[in-house]
């Protein structure tokens, strides 16, 4: 076989796999994102449940930054929810 077509056969198979991989996280993406969300607001509350060394100010931001993530969740903007639940999770101290 000739050597430029073994080559080109191996650049299109390698660019078929890197296509459909892509392909594949664009559309699978956010659905992974979809459901950490809902994990996400399940720390939250669980943490809110416990005594927090927190002011008043800072409880009411982090339930305020946590109805705005399951807000952005529902409209299925999970990047912008889970953006936002971190900034909750990050005053609460959570991982």
């Amino acid at each position: 076989m000739h050597p430029l077509k073994t080559f080109n056969q191996r650049y299109l198979r390698s660019t078929l796999t890197v296509l459909i991989v892509a392909t594949s996280l664009l559309v699978l993406g956010p659905r992974a994102w979809a459901h950490s969300c809902p994990l996400e607001m399940n720390k939250i509350d669980q943490r809110l449940l416990q005594k927090l060394p927190l002011s008043p100010e800072k409880l009411e931001e982090v339930r305020r930054l946590r109805a705005e993530g399951e807000r952005l969740h529902r409209q299925e903007k999970h990047g912008e929810a889970m953006l936002v639940l971190g900034s909750a999770k990050k005053i609460l101290g959570i991982d």
